[in-house]
């Protein structure tokens, strides 16, 4: 199936709501972080092009950011336990984006991925030589 006949991925709530169903299944053991990570590239790709940029204080800025980091999810140590922390970014409510984005932002700003690359260091899925630089 190319580009043109794969519905969509909506930067609305219809667009969160799979995001947010994707992420529960990662949370829940359904899905591991290989099967995420391909879901949000099929997602990715049903745009014609590349991914849309929108400020902050756009409500479309927030399950674009969640479908960008997890298209990319290996390469940014994002892990099961960053999952509460994106759906929390998701459940931002219309008017308060850019508190949603303070909280998310200090998220990443609070871990220690020297050390979370320590702890994957055995993964192949994710491992390599330097932490992400945010």
């Amino acid at each position: 199936m190319n580009k043109m006949n794969k519905p969509p991925f909506t930067d609305d709530s219809a667009g969160r709501e799979r995001l947010r169903d994707l992420l529960g299944r990662w949370q829940k053991g359904v899905l591991d972080e290989r099967a995420v990570h391909e879901a949000a590239e099929a997602l990715s790709e049903s745009y014609p092009g590349e991914l849309p940029t929108y400020p902050h204080s756009d409500p479309r800025s927030i399950p674009i950011e969640v479908l960008s980091q997890l298209e990319i999810l290996n390469w940014q140590l994002i892990t099961r336990e960053d999952i509460p922390a994106l759906l929390d970014f998701l459940a931002t409510q219309s008017g308060d984006e850019e508190r949603g984005w303070e909280r998310y932002q200090k998220h990443w700003e609070n871990i220690d991925f020297d050390r979370r690359l320590r702890e994957l260091g055995d993964n192949p899925y994710y491992s390599k030589s330097a932490p992400p630089k945010r």
